[in-house]
C-alpha cells in the first residue's frame, strides 16, 4: 500500500533503463469506501478491474447454488476439493477473478464471446 509517488523507490525495475517489458500494470485508488487493507488488494491474476461489483454477496451465492452442478475430466480426483470458488472475505475484483480463473481453466478462451 504505496502512494504513486513512491513506487519508483519500493519497485527500482520500474525507473531501471535496462528493463524492458511488454505489459506493466499499477492500481492506484484515489477514493474509496474501504480502508485499504491487503487481504482486500487487486489480484491482478487473471483480470484487472477497477470498478465496483454491487452484487457481490449475490454472485457469490449463485456461484455456491452452481458448485454441485460443475463437473470436468480435467481435473483428478473429486471436484469438491477446489470448492468454494468464490473466497468469502474476498474482494469484488478476487471473487471476479476466481469465477473468471475458473471459466479458463475449463476451457473457456478469456476472450470468449458467447453466440
Amino acid at each position: 500500500m504505496l502512494t504513486t509517488g513512491q513506487l519508483p523507490a519500493f519497485f527500482p525495475d520500474l525507473v531501471d533503463t535496462r528493463v524492458e517489458s511488454a505489459l506493466a500494470l499499477v492500481h492506484s485508488r484515489f477514493s474509496t469506501n474501504t480502508f485499504p487493507s491487503w487481504p482486500l488488494s487487486h489480484p491482478f491474476r487473471y483480470v484487472a478491474h477497477n470498478g465496483e461489483i454491487n452484487t457481490v454477496q449475490g454472485n457469490r451465492n449463485w456461484m455456491r447454488a452452481r458448485e454441485a452442478l460443475l463437473q470436468t475430466k480435467l481435473l483428478p480426483g473429486e471436484i469438491d476439493r477446489i470448492f468454494p470458488i468464490c473466497t468469502a472475505a474476498a474482494s469484488d475484483s478476487a471473487t471476479f477473478d476466481e469465477v473468471l480463473e475458473l471459466l479458463h481453466m475449463g476451457g473457456y478462451e478469456l476472450a470468449y464471446t458467447p453466440c
